[in-house]
C-alpha cells in the first residue's frame, strides 16, 4: 500500500519547475524497491497527463541521428552523428503512446531521423510490435516516414507498401534547384539519386508525396519545380519556406508571386493524382495557439527522452528545450507541457505584437531560432502566413 505523503510527494514532484526523476526515486527507497517507485511514477505520470492535456496520438521516433547526406540547411544539423535507437528504446517508446493514446481510435508513428533508412532494422520492429499492439488494444496504426531517398532498395519500399507506410520524400525541386543544397558529404548534387528513390516507390504504391524547403536562391523557379516534379511522378506536395534564416523582402515578393502561379495551376489540375497540402489545409483560424507539439505529438531521441517535436529536439539534443520526460518514466515535465498546450506566453506575445487575430504563433522551433525562445512569435513567419492565405483567398475569388 502506497502512503498518501508517497503520492503527494510524487505529485509535488510532477509539478515542480524541473523534475529531478533520479532523485524522487531515491528518495522513495525507504519504502519501495527502485523498480516499484519507477512504476508508482510512470503510474502517476500517466494518470496527471490524462486529468490535464489531450491523448497523445502522434510519435516521432528518431531511429538514428546519422544520414548519409549533407544539406546546407538541414534543422538538425547540430544533432546529427553516430547514434541509433535501440530495439528496447523503441518499445518502450511505441508502449508509451499507446498508454498517452487513451481512448483515441488511431495512433501515427513517423519513422524519422537523421535518415531513417540507415536503422531499417529499427524500421521493421517498430512497425510489426506496433501492430500487434494496436490488434491487441482494438486501435488502428498508421504510419509514414520522411526519406532522402538516396538509400532506398526495392526490399524497403515492398516492405512500406507491405505494411501501409507512407513514405514522404524530401526533395527541393528540379536538378537544378535540388543540387545547390541538398549535396551529400562530398558536396555533389543528390538529384539522381532521389528520383532513383521516386521511382522505386512509384513501383510499389501509386501515391508519393514531396517535401519540398524553399529557399531564397531557388524561389524564382518554384513553379516549374512543381510541375517538373508533378510530371516525374510526384503527387503530394508538402511547400515550405525554410526558415532559421533571413528573407530579403524581394526574394518573399517572388515567392508569393511563384506560389500565386502554383495555387492556379493547382486549381486546374487537382484531381485523384494530385493533392498541395498547403493549399487544401488553410483554414481562417484555429482554435488554439501554438501547434501540435507537446499536444497530441510529442518526440523521442535515439536515448529515450522526451521532446515535443523533432525540430525542437534539434536545437539542442544534448539538453533538450522544454523536456518532457523519457520512455521509462513518462511524461513527468508538466509544466514544461503545461507551457506547450496552454501557449499563455505564446498568446500574450501575439497579442502585444497585435498579431493574436491572425496569427496563433507559428512554430515554437523557428521561434525559438528568432528569438531564442520558444513562445515569441517569428514575424517572418507571420508574414509567411498572410502571404499563403492571400494567394488562396486571392484565387479562389478570382474563380
Amino acid at each position: 500500500m502506497i502512503s498518501a505523503s508517497t503520492i503527494e510527494k510524487v505529485a509535488s514532484a510532477l509539478t515542480s519547475p524541473s523534475p529531478d526523476i533520479p532523485a524522487l526515486i531515491a528518495d522513495m527507497s525507504d519504502c519501495l524497491t527502485p523498480d516499484d517507485s519507477l512504476r508508482v511514477v510512470r503510474r502517476a505520470a500517466s494518470r496527471m497527463n490524462a486529468d490535464m492535456f489531450p491523448p497523445v496520438t502522434h510519435l516521432e521516433l528518431i531511429l538514428t541521428e546519422g544520414c548519409n547526406l549533407a544539406c546546407t540547411y538541414c534543422f538538425e544539423k547540430e544533432m546529427l552523428g553516430y547514434r541509433r535507437m535501440s530495439l528496447a528504446t523503441a518499445k518502450e517508446a511505441v508502449d508509451l503512446l499507446f498508454d498517452y493514446s487513451r481512448d483515441a481510435e488511431t495512433v501515427r508513428i513517423t519513422h524519422f531521423g537523421g535518415e531513417p533508412t540507415l536503422n531499417f532494422e529499427a524500421i521493421r520492429f517498430v512497425t510489426e510490435y506496433a501492430e500487434e499492439q494496436a490488434a491487441l488494444r482494438h486501435k488502428k496504426v498508421e504510419f509514414d516516414t520522411t526519406t532522402n531517398g538516396t538509400l532506398l532498395t526495392e526490399s524497403m519500399v515492398e516492405y512500406f507498401a507491405q505494411h501501409g507506410i507512407m513514405a514522404l520524400l524530401s526533395i527541393d525541386g528540379m536538378a537544378q534547384t535540388n543540387n545547390l543544397f541538398r549535396v551529400d558529404k562530398r558536396g555533389f548534387g543528390t538529384f539522381d539519386r532521389v528520383l532513383s528513390g521516386m521511382r522505386l516507390l512509384k513501383n510499389s504504391q501509386r501515391w508519393v508525396g514531396v517535401k519540398m524547403t524553399v529557399m531564397p536562391e531557388n524561389t524564382p523557379r518554384l513553379f516549374e519545380d512543381v510541375k517538373g516534379l508533378y510530371a516525374l511522378g510526384a503527387n503530394q506536395f508538402i511547400i515550405g519556406h525554410a526558415t532559421g534564416i533571413v528573407w530579403p523582402e524581394n526574394a518573399i515578393e517572388i515567392y508569393g508571386e511563384q506560389l500565386t502561379l502554383v495555387h492556379a495551376w493547382y486549381q486546374k489540375n487537382k484531381g485523384p493524382d494530385l493533392r498541395i497540402t498547403d493549399f487544401d489545409e488553410v483554414p481562417p483560424a484555429k482554435s488554439f495557439f501554438g501547434c501540435q507539439a507537446g499536444r497530441s505529438t510529442i518526440a523521442v531521441t535515439v536515448d529515450g527522452e522526451i521532446s515535443s517535436c523533432s525540430k525542437i529536439l534539434a536545437l539542442d539534443n544534448k539538453k533538450l528545450l522544454a523536456r518532457l520526460g523519457d520512455v521509462r518514466s513518462g511524461v513527468t515535465h508538466l509544466r514544461n507541457r503545461d507551457d506547450l498546450v496552454s501557449c499563455s506566453s505564446l498568446m500574450a506575445a501575439c497579442h502585444e505584437k497585435g498579431i493574436a487575430e491572425d496569427f496563433q504563433g507559428g512554430c515554437f522551433a523557428s521561434n525559438y531560432s528568432a528569438h531564442q525562445d520558444l513562445f515569441s512569435p517569428n514575424l517572418q513567419d507571420h508574414q509567411f502566413s498572410i502571404l499563403t492565405r492571400s494567394v488562396c483567398s486571392g484565387c479562389s475569388s478570382s474563380r
